[in-house]
């Protein structure tokens, strides 16, 4: 089984981790697969889903999710938008937990700015 393989495993069973599945060199390398096969996006409308979870750990790592595929995929910024992440993630800016607002802060800037690696 791939990464690719456990990713969409673990995004579909909705019980995300911290781990080498969500990185910035995952998502460097597989970004253009969460078009899925038939350019629906299944597995971002998934992650906008898990951004809603009841469980901080797993609606943290939605958001850092979303906040990669939006930095690394071509118009990703728009594609997420569209589907409602902005929104949903901004509701997760004065959540209690500071990793949860911390993630979620992140995520909506890398929407927001427009050349991500003049930041660095």
């Amino acid at each position: 089984m791939s990464r690719w393989d456990l990713y969409v495993n673990e995004v579909m069973s909705g019980s995300l981790e911290w781990g080498i599945l969500h990185t910035e060199k995952f998502f460097k390398q597989n970004c253009r697969q969460l078009e899925g096969k038939s350019g629906d996006f299944m597995l971002l409308k998934r992650l906008i889903v898990l951004v809603k979870s009841h469980d901080e750990d797993v609606a943290s790592v939605a958001c850092f999710d979303i906040g990669e595929f939006v930095r690394h995929y071509p118009n990703g910024k728009m594609i997420a938008k569209q589907l409602g992440a902005k929104d949903a993630i901004m509701k997760l800016i004065e959540h209690e937990n500071i990793e949860l607002q911390r993630n979620a802060l992140n995520s909506v800037s890398k929407m927001l700015v427009q050349n991500w690696e003049a930041v660095r």
